[in-house]
């Protein structure tokens, strides 16, 4: 059994090593992935736990 690494995107789901990550700005509770093509790509995410909703 191996390892992952790096982490699933929260826009495409995707599983990557080039991200960042940051508390949802609406709750602060929920870790926000953004691999770099979204983040590129403006593609929005959606946190699981409020909704907030960003680019």
């Amino acid at each position: 059994m191996s390892a992952q690494i790096g982490k699933l995107c929260s826009s495409c789901g995707k599983l990557s090593v080039e991200y960042v990550e940051f508390k949802c700005p609406g709750c602060l509770q929920e870790t926000i992935v953004r691999d770099m093509s979204c983040r590129e790509k403006h593609t929005r995410y959606k946190c699981s736990k409020c909704g907030t909703e960003g680019p």
